[in-house]
């Protein structure tokens, strides 16, 4: 196997809709993103965190096998990734720059006074610097939704997955958001659950997942 992301047969633990056995290579620098339900995109990116063991298959992300890293070996894999799934995540006890500071140094990406500038800079990129005090139960849908993406770039990670971004950003914000998103992160697989033409015009490549399998874009 090779590239950021292989899955050869691979299939989920607990049947559902995702049924047939998938195939799917990611290539460096190349944005993929994937129409297709909560259903099967929830397995799918937790199979490839790490957070989900796989019922069968090949899995190949970063060149390990998440599914069989120790507790130990997960942590410097994980620091290589982003993710923002469904839900998005964010600590209601932390403002907005605490939940991008605390997982950058927990996960020792970088010591407290690198985190906090990283994070004020990616805030500041995403045009979010007016709300750095802010509380996630404070903020607008739209608003926090482009928080759990930043939180997922602000470490420029080898690998970004992103589950159904910025679903209630209007599309001529979310094409420029995109835009941005790609320079900090440029390889990426990215779930959607509807028809979203500023991130199909970010894409790479776009495919449509259902139960016949991975279909071409036409009609996505």
């Amino acid at each position: 196997m090779s590239g950021p992301l292989t899955l050869g047969g691979v299939l989920p633990a607990i049947p559902g809709e995702w049924a047939t056995p998938l195939d799917l290579m990611l290539a460096e620098g190349e944005w993929l993103v994937v129409r297709t339900t909560p259903a099967r995109s929830e397995p799918l990116l937790r199979i490839c965190l790490g957070l989900q063991a796989s019922g069968a298959g090949a899995v190949a992300v970063l060149g390990e096998d998440p599914g069989r890293l120790s507790n130990a070996a997960l942590g410097p894999f994980r620091r290589r990734l982003g993710a923002a799934l469904q839900p998005d995540g964010l600590v209601s006890n932390l403002t907005v720059l605490r939940n991008l500071v605390v997982p950058l140094v927990y996960a020792g990406v970088c010591a407290p006074a690198e985190a906090e500038a990283k994070a004020r800079d990616a805030l500041a990129l995403f045009g979010l610097s007016s709300w750095t005090e802010a509380r996630p139960s404070e903020l607008p849908e739209d608003v926090r939704g482009v928080v759990a993406v930043v939180r997922a770039v602000v470490r420029q990670p080898a690998l970004l997955m992103l589950e159904d971004p910025f679903a209630a950003v209007k599309s001529v914000q979310a094409a420029d958001l995109l835009r941005r998103c790609r320079a900090l992160a440029p390889t990426a697989l990215v779930t959607t659950f509807r028809r979203n033409e500023p991130l199909y015009e970010a894409a790479d490549r776009i495919v449509l997942w259902d139960s016949r399998g991975f279909l071409p874009a036409e009609g996505a």
